[in-house]
């Protein structure tokens, strides 16, 4: 409880002691001396926090008790003089009791002012005494703490030094190493003692000192002293096995003084350049293919339709330019010129199915993986089992893009590697992500090799099609019994976490 909601309890308990011992005084005989109740409405006044409030009180009090002089019913052959000089004597204990109240009051402010006085010069004593006591011992600890604070960061930097992951190494202006972290010991095979004091030509292969010794000479001697870190450029450098690895470098220089010291930051990047080296292996798959695609495209385009549309033309020429015929026989070569319009027609819409399909658009997810699989089972004679949800919202279009080209690689997978004679599809939505998995029951194929070597272009291509849409990507598979392919994809608004399998990438 505050001190406000105190103080409203202590007045309210007043208004009610006032009032009770006032009906209790207008209805007693005037000779009975219950005013002197009065009193303990001062004495509960004399606890408040505010000084007025024990005269507040006070002044009720005698207003109630004059009131009840009047209002009291008197006794019979009692002098006057009796109630009246009870009551006056009660007003005067009442404003006495008032009075002390406000004495005191006022003392403990004194003494309040007094102590807050006292406390000042102590304090203001206490910080001179302290300044000055400061000012000794600073004069005596000063080069204690100097020491202190330079062993002190020595042990952080070295602390930093030896969790850092790339190596780092100090070398003197004789190129000699003078600092060797943990990093540098993992990378180059040699324990900070081995190396410590020797001239840093033994972590380079031997094509390479000449020119290195040389490339510090020359930065030691550049005008920009002040730099602190060097360009960063590829070098090579040379582990305890006697084994070399490519590596990203970069060096600083600090002069203080006479004294110059170099820092050599180095990084492996035998992984990078080999992940580079697929990317580019890849890419020239990707360029590869694309214009394999194209050549396809543009034979089926000219060898196919536009020699079959040639021909009809040809036949339409001749129909027009040569002997009247029939109405019948006319009918029959106008059938014959519908039909195979319409098989040429059938065979467009089949070349850009490969592309696009356009119940995707039309009728949805559900209709198009269905139209898919059926297609999958007349063409390659694999049974195909399909389970899907009812869905009632349709998907946003990136999501169903997505999830109509996983499935149609993995069954583009199936017919061409795995030997299966049954394929199961399952298409799952929670309400905040979409679960496609496609399972076939072929001879598989073992994870760990495929993940040491290049990955095909269509692992890659489903790899990259689920990230693209904030999906999870995992590849199941062992020989001997079959592959599962398991895409979750998260809806617009739900959380989602990108993860993808070994085989994914």
């Amino acid at each position: 409880m505050t001190s406000t909601q105190r103080e409203w309890w202590r007045g309210a308990a007043m208004l009610l002691l006032l009032t009770g011992l006032f009906v209790l005084d207008i209805y007693t005989p005037l000779a009975f001396a219950n005013h002197f109740l009065y009193a303990l409405v001062i004495l509960i006044a004399i606890g408040s926090r505010f000084t007025w409030m024990p005269s507040v009180a006070a002044g009720l009090s005698t207003a109630l008790t004059v009131t009840g002089t009047v209002l009291s019913p008197r006794i019979p052959d009692l002098p006057l003089w009796i109630p009246v000089g009870n009551r006056a004597f009660t007003i005067v204990i009442i404003w006495v009791l008032a009075w002390f109240a406000m004495k005191r009051r006022e003392a403990e402010t004194a003494l309040q002012k007094v102590n807050e006085g006292l406390e000042e010069k102590v304090a203001e004593r206490t910080r001179q005494l302290a300044g000055v006591n400061q000012a000794l011992v600073s004069e005596v600890t000063e080069r204690m703490q100097t020491e202190q604070a330079f062993r002190l960061s020595e042990g952080r930097l070295a602390g930093i030094l030896d969790i850092a992951e790339d190596a780092i190494i100090v070398i003197e202006k004789d190129h000699s190493i003078s600092l060797f972290n943990q990093g540098a010991a993992r990378l180059f095979g040699y324990g900070p003692d081995e190396v410590l004091g020797r001239p840093v030509d033994i972590l380079l292969p031997e094509r390479h000192r000449t020119s290195h010794s040389n490339n510090i000479q020359a930065f030691a001697q550049a005008p920009e002293s002040a730099r602190r870190m060097a360009q960063r450029r590829e070098v090579f450098g040379l582990r305890k096995d006697g084994k070399e690895f490519p590596a990203e470098a970069s060096i600083s220089k600090l002069t203080v003084g006479e004294k110059t010291t170099f820092t050599v930051i180095l990084r492996d990047i035998t992984d990078r350049l080999q992940a580079e080296r697929q990317l580019q292996s890849l890419t020239t798959q990707l360029m590869t293919a694309q214009e394999e695609e194209r050549r396809r495209i543009s034979r089926e385009l000219h060898d196919d339709i536009n020699q079959r549309l040639a021909i009809l033309a040809i036949e339409m020429g001749n129909i027009e330019t040569g002997p009247a015929i029939s109405p019948d026989q006319a009918r029959q070569a106008f059938q014959s010129l519908a039909q195979r319009l319409a098989a040429i027609s059938d065979d467009v819409r089949r070349i850009a199915y490969r592309f696009h399909s356009s119940i995707l658009d039309d009728l949805g997810l559900s209709a198009a993986l269905k139209q898919l699989t059926d297609e999958f089972s007349t063409g390659t004679g694999i049974k195909t089992v399909v389970v899907q949800e009812d869905l009632k919202d349709p998907f946003p279009r990136d999501i169903s893009s997505c999830l109509y080209r996983i499935a149609q690689e993995c069954l583009t997978n199936v017919r061409r590697h795995a030997k299966a004679s049954r394929v199961e599809l399952e298409l799952t939505c929670d309400g905040s992500a979409v679960t496609l998995s496609v399972q076939d029951a072929g001879v598989g194929f073992d994870l760990e090799r495929i993940r040491s070597r290049h990955l095909g272009l269509g692992l890659i291509n489903m790899r990259e099609r689920v990230r693209s849409v904030h999906g999870k990507f995992e590849i199941v598979s062992q020989p001997g019994h079959g592959t599962q392919v398991s895409v979750v994809i998260p809806l617009p608004g739900a959380y989602h976490e990108e993860t993808t399998s070994p085989a994914g990438g």
